[in-house]
């Protein structure tokens, strides 16, 4: 086994035959599953985005208007009581969270599975029956409710502590005194200009999402790519978890850089600095 995987020869060749497979996009194979990396890497990723995506978008829909809305009444009694709510959900360990979840809605009502991507009894038939079906969907409203609870306190601090700070601005003051609308001041005029740290917040969770699911893919058994790497560090499977590491860098750089991108049509005043 030593000599099947080149772990008999000197770190250094070890390195060098790693960067040779590396560049031809072999990432090597698992010691314990005994297929491809670069295949157990994709399956499991895209498991992750089919959980990860729908709760950073409504968690990335809902937050910034909550913000908003909080911060047009920040001397109004809904004010102390968003805020405190919001903190509570960013206090509370996700972890803690998504096992009381389970607790309540799987063992003690019974309305929701308690984990895994389908039943036993479910076999997909196609690509596209495995991400696009009714059985999937009754295993993500569980975990994708956790997280985005918890996802939801940052984009609502944020668009909150934005919004306030540039209410008393004079643009604000001159699209009243032209006769705008409350909503279209608040909505049109004021969140547009709070929304840079949102997109680049977003773009970024996205990318950290992979690494951030191992918790959440361990409580509710998800076979994620966090999954992936918490086996393959209990098991010590070096390529597979090397191979997951990697990807998971890769993707966060990918979506820093798409975060920059989107910031020009966010905020056109981003390209003329820049030039």
């Amino acid at each position: 086994m030593l000599e099947q995987f080149g772990l008999n020869e000197p770190l250094h060749i070890q390195y060098y035959i790693y960067i040779k497979n590396l560049v031809q996009g072999n990432l090597g194979t698992s010691f314990i599953i005994g297929r491809p990396v670069f295949q157990i890497v994709l399956d499991r990723a895209l498991n992750t985005l089919a959980l990860m995506l729908p709760a950073i978008f409504i968690a990335f829909m809902i937050g910034p208007v909550l913000g908003a809305f909080l911060a047009w009444n920040r001397r109004r009694w809904i004010d102390p009581i968003g805020l405190t709510f919001t903190l509570i959900l960013y206090a509370v360990p996700i972890f803690w969270s998504g096992m009381m979840a389970i607790m309540i809605f799987s063992f003690k009502l019974g309305w929701l599975p308690p984990g895994g991507m389908y039943s036993p009894a479910f076999v997909p038939q196609s690509f596209f029956h495995k991400f696009f079906n009714l059985e999937l969907l009754r295993h993500l409203i569980l975990p994708v409710s956790v997280i985005s609870l918890y996802l939801l306190a940052v984009p609502t601090l944020t668009m909150r502590s934005n919004m306030i700070a540039i209410l008393g601005s004079d643009f604000i003051e001159m699209a009243r005194a032209k006769g705008l609308s409350e909503r279209a001041v608040l909505y049109r005029h004021a969140a547009r200009n709070c929304l840079l740290p949102i997109v680049h917040f977003t773009a970024i969770q996205i990318g950290f999402a992979f690494a951030g699911s191992v918790v959440i893919e361990t409580i509710f058994s998800w076979p994620g790519l966090g999954m992936a790497i918490w086996q393959a560090v209990s098991a010590h499977d070096y390529p597979l978890a090397q191979g997951s590491f990697l990807i998971l860098a890769t993707v966060i750089i990918i979506f820093n850089f798409l975060a920059d991108l989107s910031s020009v049509y966010v905020d056109p005043r981003v390209g003329i600095q820049g030039e």
